[in-house]
């Protein structure tokens, strides 16, 4: 799972998604991208952070 921040906004939540083809869906680009995004820790369009969240499954 994946967390969307806006960090220009009080680092509000915009958004939580299953896998990077949603968010890719979201930002209208493709999932490597996003994998790029999600891996160097750059902020999308120098606003949003994208951030995975570790799920607690057993």
């Amino acid at each position: 799972m994946y967390a969307i921040y806006d960090i220009k906004n009080n680092e509000q939540c915009m958004g939580i998604f299953n896998n990077r083809e949603e968010i890719a869906r979201y930002f209208n680009t493709t999932a490597n991208c996003i994998g790029s995004t999600i891996t160097r820790k750059h902020k999308r369009k120098h606003r949003y952070l994208i951030t995975k969240i570790e799920s607690e499954e057993k």
